[in-house]
């Protein structure tokens, strides 16, 4: 028989290898954990509060599944959004598509998690409107008049419809004014009150408000959906288990507890890749928007 015997101090410093090399191990396995929480950043489409209630079932779930809180913060404007997200000071962002690409000019490549389905599809639309008795029946026909845009980075309440005027013909200088305003719903109310002849805003305000008074004069191009993205900060297994734990929300029950709060028609997320939006670049880079 083979008899190995070691001196107490080898032990001591086998012994001492052994446990360094098994913490250096869990600390870059896992370097999130010693994280206090995350944060789910969300763009200002709407009123802060209405998008912390409807985004708080998914932080919910994300926290406890990663056995970390989750909270959630909405930027005060659409580039203080953006710029927190490329300075890496949001862990987990919502974004729409316009600003998924302004992100990525001005700060590289992103981490991406998943993007939205609604109604079966993983694209959306928006709508120009009118009021419903407006003589206006044509886009050609918004020349000289005043147009209500969302935030200057919002994908369907302004670069979207700006490339639309322009295909048309009509840059900025060609109507009568225009003006920024603060979430879709606010221009809907701008062209509902007569401050504007004409505005747009996403499928989703034009319907709930459309009874008010409101008629779409042409609906935009399908572009692909809104998006998650993580921060390359972020371990690399704990993305890949972000990613894993918003693709698995399938059934119909974690649908309607985690998603449809966000949006109504949403019916699930689905993989995402960068090229899904190459038809919106090539839109907004041919009209110069």
């Amino acid at each position: 028989m083979l008899n190995i015997s070691l001196h107490p101090c080898r032990w001591l410093s086998l012994f001492n290898k052994t446990l360094i090399t098994t913490l250096a191990s869990a600390i870059c396995i896992s370097p999130v954990f010693a994280k206090e929480k995350l944060t789910l950043g969300i763009h200002p489409y709407l009123e802060q509060s209405e998008l912390i209630k409807r985004f708080t079932p998914l932080a919910q779930y994300l926290g406890k599944e990663l056995k970390i809180p989750v909270e959630v913060r909405v930027g005060p404007d659409y580039q203080a959004h953006l710029n927190a997200i490329g300075q890496d000071q949001i862990d987990i962002a919502y974004l729409g598509p316009a600003s998924y690409i302004k992100l990525t000019q001005q700060f590289g490549p992103k981490s991406l998690l998943a993007r939205l389905e609604a109604s079966g599809k993983p694209t959306f639309q928006g709508h120009i409107i009118v009021q419903k008795d407006s003589p206006i029946t044509r886009l050609a026909e918004l020349k000289g008049n005043i147009f209500a845009f969302g935030d200057p980075s919002s994908t369907m309440s302004t670069l979207v419809p700006r490339a639309m005027l322009e295909k048309k013909g009509i840059s900025l200088s060609d109507l009568a004014g225009h003006a920024n305003y603060k979430g879709h719903t606010n221009v809907a109310m701008a062209v509902l009150s007569g401050d504007a002849d004409a505005g747009a805003v996403k499928e989703e305000v034009y319907l709930r408000l459309k009874h008010k008074g409101l008629r779409s004069l042409q609906i935009t191009p399908a572009i692909s959906e809104h998006l998650f993205i993580a921060s390359m900060t972020l371990a690399e297994d704990l993305q890949i288990k972000l990613r894993d734990l918003l693709l698995g929300i399938r059934s119909t029950e974690q649908i309607n507890t985690l998603l449809k709060p966000i949006k109504d028609s949403i019916t699930g997320l689905v993989p995402v890749k960068d090229s899904d939006y190459d038809s919106l670049r090539k839109l907004i880079e041919n009209e110069g928007i």
